[in-house]
């Protein structure tokens, strides 16, 4: 099928997080004229930002240029922030160019914003935990408050998989300062409500030896400056409020008529909008048929899979489903432990949180599409960092030793 310029198709992708990046390495450049939009300038893998919070990673290492990721894989990249998606007239405004981008096939990637959950005072007084800024900035300030030799009482809002990896970071750095309280709230009854029961019990008791309270079926009504303000009518005195209420809908979805106001993007099997058929739709932004969880790894599966439907939409064949594939989840929680939970299942022990570092590292190299000899610097860059944060502290540490063998079946 030609394109909009009687050549290759075009083929614009909205995001370059995990599924808009998967998105463009299925889409061969001698076949589609493809072309990625982000604001931000680099590719940021998410699921390691909590190492922000106690410097095992620094920004540079979560990130890769979506410049140069772009142009080894033949496609184009627009550093711009888009000003309006029009799915009838197929194209894109951003906000730096004077005519819109057009395209024979869209991919929305946007992945999600920040959900306030309609409480007051979380974009004012709230540190978010959606970005490397925003988790480096987190870091910066705990190591401020540490500094600062007085008492440092952190809340962390949210007790998902975000606030659990959150607080456990913050105990692998700054677990010795007697003055440090930290206060975890989560609004449902029990921590990491969707995985296995047993994982609550299990952090509870990691805690028990620190400062550390645990507040379930404790919703926030308000955020102040100093102070988080429960809907029981209690109130919790904080020098620092970190936020994991995890994602809204980014507003140019609805903006651009793929979805009604606060709602994700309806799509089939094939991860097609059901309203538009050159729209395609990956990673957190799609509301699939049967829910998955909007996780990195069924990011990437959705991309692989939406490349290949991009490619037969236009060459008018019939769609392939997507199929979530079952993968295990690895939760950190700092250098006290690391769960595995596979299905109903769940194993801990701290010798796991290499398993989650080398998901990290083959991902990375993965999505990198320098030569291999390029991508030498960047490997033995995060190699290094990873071994002097993460494996020396463990050798030289007779404790750390006896732990890497204590792997438990909860």
């Amino acid at each position: 099928m030609g394109g909009l310029d009687g050549q290759r198709p075009q083929v614009v992708i909205l995001g370059g997080g995990f599924g808009g990046l998967a998105a463009a390495r299925g889409l061969a450049a001698d076949r589609f004229d493809v072309t990625l939009i982000d604001r931000r300038p680099a590719f940021e893998f998410l699921p390691n930002i909590h190492e922000l919070l106690s410097g095992v990673k620094s920004p540079e290492r979560l990130r890769l240029p979506l410049d140069n990721a772009l142009a080894g894989l033949g496609h184009r990249f627009v550093n711009d922030t888009i000003t309006g998606i029009d799915p009838v007239e197929r194209s894109v405004g951003v906000d730096r160019r004077r005519r819109p981008i057009g395209y024979d096939a869209l991919v929305v990637a946007l992945g999600g914003v920040n959900a306030t959950r309609g409480v007051a005072g979380v974009t004012d007084h709230a540190h978010s935990f959606k970005s490397v800024e925003d988790c480096a900035g987190i870091g910066h300030r705990l190591a401020e408050l540490d500094a600062a030799g007085r008492g440092v009482r952190v809340v962390i809002i949210g007790g998902g998989l975000e606030g659990v990896e959150a607080l456990g970071e913050i105990l692998r750095r700054y677990r010795s300062n007697a003055l440090l309280e930290v206060t975890l709230v989560e609004a449902r009854e029990r921590l990491l409500p969707e995985a296995p029961a047993t994982l609550d019990s299990h952090v509870r008791a990691l805690c028990r030896a620190f400062n550390v309270a645990i507040e379930t079926e404790a919703p926030v009504a308000a955020i102040e400056s100093n102070r988080v303000h429960l809907q029981d009518g209690r109130a919790i005195v904080a020098d620092l409020v970190i936020w994991t209420g995890g994602p809204a809908p980014a507003p140019e979805l609805s903006a651009g008529g793929l979805a009604p106001k606060g709602a994700w993007v309806a799509v089939n099997e094939s991860l097609q909008s059901n309203d538009h058929e050159a729209v395609f739709v990956v990673g957190d932004a799609a509301e699939v048929p049967d829910a998955v969880s909007k996780q990195a790894y069924h990011a990437l599966d959705m991309g692989e899979c939406v490349a290949t439907n991009v490619a037969r939409h236009l060459d008018g064949r019939e769609l392939v489903p997507y199929r979530p594939s079952p993968k295990p989840m690895l939760i950190s929680f700092g250098d006290l432990t690391c769960f595995i939970v596979v299905g109903g299942r769940v194993a801990s022990g701290p010798s796991l949180s290499a398993a989650k570092e080398a998901v990290f590292e083959l991902v990375m190299a993965q999505l990198d599409p320098a030569p291999w000899w390029r991508r030498i610097p960047g490997a033995t860059a995060r190699a290094g960092q990873a071994a002097h944060e993460l494996l020396w502290p463990t050798l030289t540490s007779p404790r750390a030793l006896l732990r890497q063998a204590n792997l438990r079946f909860l």
